[in-house]
C-alpha cells in the first residue's frame, strides 16, 4: 500500500493548479517526482517570480537586502527573517538577486563561532550583538538558506557545526534556560535543518535529539517545553512547532510508522484529512508575511506538506 492508496481522495489535480505557481512546482518535484529539468516544472518555478504577491514582497526590499527594517527579527513575524523562512518555501532561490542580497545581509549577523546573533541598540551603548545565540533562530536561518542554495557555503557549514554543539544533555536544544526543560519548537528547528542536510542527519547530536522528540510526540500537556499550542492545531507558516513539520522531519531521518508515536500521529493526520481530500488550515501567525489562507479552509500549503509527509513515511507502497 503506498502513501497515495491511504487518502481519502485526491487532492493532486487541485494542488497542481495555475493559481499558485510555488505550490504547483512542489508538487510536480516532491510529490511526483518530476526531474528539475522537465518542462513544466521549469514553466511553474519561472512563474513563481512573477506571481503578484511574491512580486509585491521582493519590491518591499529595501535596497540593504533586508525587509522593514535592519533588526532581522523584528518586527515579529513580517520583519527579514520571517520573510526568507516563507520565500523560502515558495520555492526561490539565491538565483534570484532579491534573494542573494538578503542572504549577504543575514551572513552580516554570524559571529566568529558561527553563530547567527542579533544587533540591538542598547540605550548608552549604541548598537551592540546580543549576549547568545538562539538556537532556534539560528536553526531557522541555516534551514533557509540551505533551501536557498547555500547548503554547501562554508558560513553554512560553520553555523551547522555550532548548531550541533551546543545540545542539551537530555538530547534536545534550548533559548538560554538551562533550569527548565528544553525547548520543543528549538528541537524541531534543528531536525528540520538536518532533514534537509544529508552530513548533519547522520550525526550523533540529531539522532540522539530525533529520538527524544519522537518520543514526546503527540504527548498532552507540552506547555513545560515552551511550545504554546497542542499538536492537534494545523498552523502555517510554520512559526511554531507543529505535526506536519515533524512528521516530515522525522521522516526524512528515517522514521517510519513501525514507531508507535510516528503511527498514532499518522492516524490523527490521515484522520484530519476531509472527504474531498484536502486539509484545512486552523491558525495563522499575527500578521505573517504573505497571506497564506484562513483557518477554517480548505489549504494548499498544509494539504502539500501533509501529502509529503505521508510520502516520506509510507513511501511507495
Amino acid at each position: 500500500m503506498s502513501w497515495l492508496d491511504v487518502l481519502r481522495a485526491d487532492p493532486l489535480p487541485w494542488l497542481l493548479g495555475e493559481d499558485d505557481p510555488s505550490i504547483r512546482y512542489r508538487t510536480l518535484l516532491e510529490l511526483l517526482d518530476h526531474p528539475a529539468d522537465d518542462a513544466q516544472v521549469l514553466l511553474a518555478r519561472e512563474a513563481i517570480t512573477s506571481h503578484p504577491p511574491i512580486v509585491a514582497l521582493l519590491t518591499a526590499q529595501k535596497e540593504g537586502g533586508y525587509w522593514v527594517k535592519r533588526d532581522y527579527y523584528l518586527p515579529k513575524h513580517y520583519g527579514t527573517f520571517w520573510t526568507l523562512s516563507l520565500l523560502a518555501d515558495m520555492g526561490l532561490t539565491a538565483e534570484n538577486q532579491h534573494i542573494a542580497r538578503a542572504c549577504e545581509f543575514m551572513f552580516t549577523f554570524q559571529r566568529e563561532n558561527g553563530a547567527f546573533c542579533r544587533k540591538r541598540r542598547v540605550a548608552g551603548k549604541g548598537i551592540v550583538w546580543s549576549d547568545e545565540p538562539e538556537p532556534c533562530t539560528h536553526a531557522r536561518i541555516l534551514r533557509f538558506l540551505i533551501q536557498f542554495g547555500y547548503g554547501q557555503d562554508p558560513r553554512a557549514r560553520h553555523g551547522i557545526d555550532w548548531l550541533l554543539t551546543v545540545q542539551r544533555a537530555d538530547g534536545m536544544w534550548d533559548c538560554g534556560r538551562p533550569e527548565r526543560p528544553g525547548c520543543l519548537r528549538a528541537t524541531l528547528d534543528v531536525l528540520r535543518v538536518a532533514a534537509l542536510d544529508a552530513k548533519a542527519a547522520i550525526h550523533p547530536a540529531v539522532v540522539r535529539g530525533a529520538e527524544r522528540f519522537s518520543d514526546l510526540l503527540m504527548e498532552r500537556g507540552m506547555g513545560k517545553f515552551h511550545v504554546g499550542i497542542p499538536w492537534t492545531v494545523f498552523q502555517y507558516p510554520y512559526f511554531d512547532y507543529g505535526l506536519i513539520p515533524t512528521l516530515d522531519s522525522l521522516g526524512r531521518l528515517g522514521y517510519t510508522p513501525e514507531h508507535p508515536k510516528i503511527a498514532a500521529a499518522v492516524d490523527y493526520l490521515l484522520g484530519r484529512q476531509q472527504p474531498d481530500g484536502t486539509w484545512h488550515l486552523d491558525h495563522v501567525p499575527y500578521r505573517p508575511p504573505l497571506d497564506t489562507g484562513q483557518p477554517g479552509q480548505p489549504n494548499k500549503w498544509i494539504t502539500l506538506d501533509a501529502l509529503r509527509a505521508l510520502k516520506q513515511l509510507l513511501g511507495n507502497g
